[in-house]
């Protein structure tokens, strides 16, 4: 697989973790379909009976809703920052790392 196709199903992946209850049940079953099972989307149109550019259609939009719900409450951003910060913690001296996982456990229970 090439990078850019990779980088895009990680970020959809991890969209998907976050924002999963939001989605309709078929809009989480393309999705999953596609991205979790790697199904074609000729498999996906015979399972669900459609065509494969309606499956296409379906996951765009799912995952533009996706992006959507990420663009206005950034829960994958605080995620991925947040795992930064702790794999910093991680490296840091031993003496440190217990104020560095303090402020970073703060700044999660106060969403920052």
């Amino acid at each position: 697989m090439n990078e850019p196709f990779l980088a895009e199903r990680n970020r959809v992946l991890g969209l998907l973790s976050i924002y999963e209850p939001l989605l309709t049940e078929k809009q989480r079953e393309a999705v999953d379909d596609y991205y979790r099972f790697d199904l074609s989307l000729g498999e996906i149109s015979e399972e669900t009976g459609t065509t494969r550019a309606a499956v296409s259609d379906a996951i765009k939009k799912t995952i533009a809703k996706l992006e959507e719900f990420e663009s206005r409450l950034f829960l994958l951003a605080k995620k991925e920052a947040w795992e930064k910060r702790a794999k910093e913690a991680s490296l840091l001296p031993a003496d440190q790392q217990a104020d560095a996982y303090r402020t970073l456990t703060e700044d999660m229970i106060h969403g920052l």
